[in-house]
């Protein structure tokens, strides 16, 4: 291979190089689109099984790996030899440094890419570099610029008009013994004859001719088509003031008087010689760059200081449908091709990148953007925008653009290879690649990271209800919501359906748990409208450790959905750590963390009650909704019953933070600090209703846990503290969760009823959730029931929960037992679970939790009167 090869990425580029230098009879061996085509291609060269002279490479924007090793290889081996054009659209201290270090290397601007053959012959032998430059052209290397050897200019053509033969004669022999070529005429009508040839490039006209002027034939001259470009410069004996300005006024250049010297005479034509070969050079320079600008594919426009098109070249006149060039040129470009946005949005000339562009003179660099054709279609272009300067002077913008539409049509496959539709988040199949990638990035550097499942509770009630536009508002206002706190590297997806995946990278698991149940209680800012009202999104959160020795990206989001699965069991809106058996480091991990903080939560007496009342439903199920929600706890004002309140525990963070007890519990229960916590409640109960009077009609309920259950020493201890406080122990009632898996019931009902013989009550919770639940109420002495809160909220739409929830009411009064009813949010539902007969209600619709301190405990002393 002798000749040249050429690097460049673009096609476009590419091509107007081959173009370029085949003009120039230059021999293009090869072409390759990619550095790494390239390298190979030296290390060809290296073996000795490849010759080539020399290399021309199109630098990239933002210099990668494969450009970089591609000139890391041409310093080394037989490469450096080779004489090698960069071409740049700008020059880079990355380049520059390279240059430095290299021979036989030069730099061209893309800007001059028209010195290309010049440069070529600065860097080749002659056998390569035998097309001639056009003019000096100056290389931006590492060293000095050399100039390159400039064109020799043809000789200028020159008609003397002169009625004189001898004067014809002398001047003829004095301009051809300078280097002009010389045709004369004798009169104006010979003259302007000649002229009309266009083969010359200068006229000398005398002013005095037999058959008229010279101001006479320069006017002819100056509005004929054929000759109104060629200089002309009136030569005279006459020293008079009217008949020079009569001469300048018809369009002559110069005046020339036949009695001065000659060397003045020829000096004053070699200025005009000079002017005449500037003026030649630059209309060349125009006419070669206006073939270039047609010849490109790019389309190439440019505008004034005002915005307002100047030129265009044919492939933009051809991308935007316009016939002519003439159709864009005198136009706004802003009014004309980029006033909207891709969607139609109108982009006033303030906040259009492109026009203020235009009027600051600054340059934009791959700004990619819509154009609007002459049908007033949406093309997607990729544009650069250089401010052009001519003597110093700001001279308007030149705008470069290209149709990617392509492009843009690939880059949206790929995203909707990646992306879910409706919600425009991660898919499944993005979401196994950043799993992947984030399981290899915790075998290197070790630690934490999550992947949180998200599961909306009765997605499905709400499509049939509020119908599956509304369900679709749903999914896009969750993933919206969701997405707010994300970090910069973690991700959300949306599975499928009504199922999200969070992966959070780097995580302490210290803060997990707070941190994913954060997540779950930000979904009841989302609202849905169901009768007439708008109702909260809840949802249930599973959540999966990844560290290094999980084996698969699959089997991460099972352990995450198995953990969300178990918190829809036990109850819907809870979440759950999903930690396995083979997995005791992370175990241990996170329950030493949780010991650590519950345990200074307890010393420093950092945990909250706060109370919800429970009303019963016979005395207030014809109360009006306004009075309901307003009053309250205040309804046991009216009531000549017992007074029931649930004690509800929070704890506080240091930072003055609440933490939900579905956060805090299921934890404490795994480290074994349920007792302890359990024993704290109950304290602060007995102490608070030791402040009241001894015929207070108030009582507590309060939760305890399975472990506490279990614990024969806090039996001893909860019964000392009872006896201790003088508090009668009917105030309490202890309510044991049917849904927890007790681990023994005789243990169960032994401690059950040790307590009951002092006066304590209990009450089975969450009854109908579990298959266990008609087998505790034979084996536990409980003295309530109350019904699992997801059958009371289903009750307005789901028969077979108003027929499973009535079955309940009826099988608890028979075994003499009191039914609460969890989770009540309107009036409809407390008037039919009166017409049931359920004894007390309970639910954020008749009374949010408060602190203590907010309610008159002793308001609710007294009996009402009849």
């Amino acid at each position: 291979m002798s000749g040249i090869v050429i690097v460049e990425s673009s096609a476009t580029l590419s091509h107007l190089l081959q173009r370029t230098l085949s003009a120039s009879q230059q021999v293009v061996e090869r072409v390759v689109n990619t550095y790494a085509e390239a390298s190979a291609l030296l290390e060809a060269v290296d073996a000795g099984t490849l010759k080539f002279k020399v290399l021309v490479i199109g630098a990239p924007a933002r210099p990668g790996a494969e450009f970089e090793a591609l000139l890391a290889h041409l310093g080394e081996g037989r490469a450096p030899s080779l004489p090698v054009l960069v071409l740049s659209h700008e020059k880079t201290p990355y380049l520059s440094e390279w240059l430095a270090r290299r021979r036989n290397a030069f730099l061209l601007l893309w800007s001059n890419f028209g010195r290309i053959p010049a440069a070529l012959k600065q860097l080749l032998p002659p056998e390569i570099g035998e097309g001639e430059g056009e003019g000096a052209v100056a290389l931006v290397g590492a060293s000095a610029e050399p100039p390159l050897r400039p064109v020799l200019a043809a000789p200028l053509k020159v008609l003397f008009v002169d009625d004189s033969q001898s004067v014809r004669f002398a001047y003829r022999q004095l301009l051809e013994n300078n280097g002009f070529v010389v045709d004369t005429a004798a009169s104006v009508q010979e003259g302007f004859a000649k002229g009309q040839s266009g083969a010359y490039d200068l006229a000398i006209v005398d002013y005095y001719l037999p058959d008229g002027s010279g101001d006479e034939l320069t006017r002819r001259l100056t509005q004929s088509p054929a000759s109104k470009s060629m200089p002309i410069a009136i030569i005279t004996g006459s020293y008079k003031d009217a008949i020079i300005k009569k001469c300048l006024e018809a369009g002559a250049m110069e005046c020339m008087f036949k009695n001065e010297v000659l060397e003045l005479t020829l000096a004053r034509i070699k200025a005009l010689a000079r002017t005449i070969q500037a003026q030649k050079s630059v209309e060349a320079e125009r006419v070669r760059l206006d073939g270039i600008l047609r010849s490109v594919g790019d389309g190439v426009y440019g505008v004034d200081g005002a915005g307002v098109i100047t030129f265009a070249n044919p492939a933009a006149t051809s991308m935007l449908g316009y016939a002519l060039e003439t159709d864009l040129i005198g136009r706004a470009a802003h009014a004309l091709i980029h006033y909207a946005a891709g969607d139609g949005e109108p982009i006033s000339t303030g906040d259009s990148p492109l026009a203020r562009a235009y009027s600051a003179g600054s340059e934009l660099k791959s700004y990619e953007t819509v154009f609007w054709t002459h049908a007033k279609l949406a093309l997607p272009v990729e544009c650069t925008v250089l401010p052009l300067a001519i003597g110093g002077r700001r001279e308007g913008t030149v705008v470069v653009f290209r149709n990617i539409s392509e492009r843009k049509s690939a880059d949206r496959l790929r995203w909707e290879l990646l992306h879910d539709q409706l919600t425009g988040l991660a898919n499944r199949r993005c979401l196994i690649q950043a799993l992947t990638t984030e399981l290899d990035r915790r075998r290197d550097r070790g630690g934490y990271s999550a992947l949180l499942y998200v599961d909306i509770d009765r997605f499905n009630m709400i499509v049939d209800n509020a119908g599956q536009q509304s369900a679709d508002r749903v999914l896009v206002d969750v993933g919206h919501l969701l997405s707010q706190r994300l970090r910069q590297d973690d991700l959300l997806a949306r599975l499928e359906d009504d199922h999200y995946a969070m992966l959070l990278s780097g995580v302490q698991l210290e803060n997990l748990f707070t941190i994913a149940d954060s997540y779950r209680e930000l979904l009841a800012q989302v609202k849905f409208p169901m009768y007439g009202r708008q109702l909260a999104v809840s949802g249930s959160v599973g959540v999966a450790i990844l560290s290094g020795e999980a084996p698969s990206a699959e089997y991460v989001i099972e352990h995450a959905r198995l953990a969300c699965h178990d918190a829809k069991r036990r109850g819907r809106d809870q979440t759950q750590i999903y930690v396995s058996g083979s997995d005791a480091r992370i175990a241990r991990e996170l329950d030493s963390a949780w010991i650590v903080r519950l345990k200074e939560a307890l010393h420093e007496d950092r945990f909250l009650l706060l109370t919800q009342p429970i009303l019963p439903v016979a005395e207030i199920r014809n109360a009006d909704e306004a009075a309901l929600r307003a009053q309250g706890w205040r309804l046991h004002q009216h009531s000549s019953g017992e007074a029931l309140f649930e004690l509800l525990i929070r704890m506080v963070n240091r930072d003055g933070q609440l933490v939900s007890p579905s956060v805090f519990v299921p934890l404490a229960e795994r480290v074994g600090m349920m007792p302890k916590i359990d024993l704290w409640v109950i304290a602060r109960a007995l102490r608070f209703l030791a402040t009241l009077p001894s015929n207070t009609r108030v009582g507590l309920t309060v939760n305890l846990s399975n472990a506490t259950l279990q614990d024969p020493e806090s039996l001893k201890l909860i019964i000392n503290m009872i006896e201790g406080s003088g508090v009668p122990a009917s105030r309490l009632i202890f309510e044991v969760t049917e849904t927890s898996e007790i681990g023994s019931l005789h243990s169960a009902r032994r401690f059950m009823q040790a307590l009951r013989t002092q006066g304590v009550r209990f009450a089975l919770d969450d009854f109908g959730t579990g298959f266990s639940s008609i087998s505790h109420l034979k084996h536990l002495p409980v003295d309530f029931v109350k019904i699992e809160g997801s059958l009371i909220t289903d009750l307005t739409e789901s028969s077979r929960d108003r027929t499973m929830v009535a079955s309940m009411v009826s099988l608890a009064h028979a075994l003499e037992l009191k039914v609460i009813a969890e989770h009540v949010d309107s009036q409809h539902t407390l008037r039919w679970l009166a017409d049931c007969g359920a004894d007390y209600a309970q639910g954020h619709f008749l009374g949010e939790p408060v602190r203590l301190e907010e309610i008159d405990f002793r308001a609710l002393n007294a009996v009402p009167e009849a």
